[in-house]
């Protein structure tokens, strides 16, 4: 009991080892975001800006803040603040801490791979990297298809609703912005949900069998999940335009995860055979592949080097 007890522990240090990580390298990059100018050299020969706080009017967030101005909302909308004066502030740094997690996007995932890689075989230690790098990139291509085609199909979708009820398109900009910035955030995570699923599958710790037996299940909740946090207020079309890249990206990580475990001989891993009775044979040493040395208790990782033995 003590030694899984101190196990328990070692992990519980592990994972708030790489939080810390996680949490530092996200403060920088938010920090950096938050004051960075999109022109340094200007700021360089005008340091007065940084006086009066004017310099926020060209931070590369304030450009992103811009950009989506440019781009989504129609040239005969206009957006109003109506929810205080310091609306302006929280749309702000709402848009930095979504930034700052897409930068901090490959420092995330290498850090979540890293932490379960006692538990993982040499041969699947190596997936740390493509692990890393379709992570990013999936989370990525999530949120430029967020900025680029579903917040943008969102006003579209809408626009008609405010010219049948005759109202004039003037927005709340709060509102404006936090859905546009939920649509871009959620759908870059819901475009890395794959990599785990994946991975998972790969590792053996999920069956293909799992999805592939319960696929309309699996669609169904897809589809609850899209059409709740990810299209509000958009319809059936909009929910369908983020619905069918998802199921696709999921069925294809399945696919490819069965066909990884098939590779590797075999379907799930084998269950642990039962006790053997009283008198019966004695019980086959467990060796930790790792540091070779033989445990003295059953468990998933070696009670002495703390890698896994399965």
């Amino acid at each position: 009991m003590s030694a899984l007890l101190s196990s328990l522990v070692e992990h519980l240090n592990e994972l708030r080892a790489r939080l810390k990580i996680v949490f530092l390298s996200y403060l920088v990059i938010l920090i950096v975001l938050v004051f960075f100018p999109v022109d340094p050299a200007s700021s360089i020969q005008n340091p007065g800006q940084y006086l009066n706080l004017s310099f926020l009017e060209h931070t590369v967030i304030a450009q992103f803040l811009q950009n989506i101005v440019h781009y989504i909302l129609p040239s005969n909308w206009t957006l109003i603040g109506a929810q205080g004066i310091g609306e302006g502030m929280e749309i702000y740094f709402v848009a930095a801490l979504l930034f700052a997690a897409v930068i901090d996007m490959p420092v995330i995932a290498y850090e979540t791979y890293k932490f379960v890689d006692p538990a993982l075989k040499p041969q699947e230690r190596k997936l740390i990297y493509p692990f890393v790098t379709a992570a990013s990139g999936l989370f990525v291509a999530g949120v430029l298809f967020g900025y680029f085609i579903l917040a943008k199909l969102l006003v579209v979708a809408l626009a008609p609703f405010y010219t049948s009820a005759v109202i004039s398109f003037q927005v709340d900009a709060a509102s404006f912005y936090y859905v546009t910035l939920l649509i871009i955030g959620a759908t870059g995570i819901s475009f890395t949900a794959p990599v785990f699923i994946y991975s998972l599958i790969s590792l053996r710790v999920l069956s293909a069998d799992l999805f592939t037996k319960n696929r309309v299940v699996v669609w169904f909740i897809i589809w609850v999940v899209t059409g709740l946090f990810l299209t509000p207020d958009g319809g059936p079309l909009l929910d369908l335009v983020i619905f069918v890249p998802i199921v696709a990206l999921v069925e294809l990580a399945v696919w490819l995860g069965g066909r990884s475990v098939r590779s590797k001989g075999g379907g799930p891993a084998p269950a642990s055979p039962p006790a053997a009775p009283t008198g019966g044979p004695p019980k086959r040493e467990v060796i930790c592949p790792s540091c070779g040395r033989v445990q003295n208790r059953p468990g998933l990782f070696c009670e002495f080097c703390g890698r896994g033995i399965a």
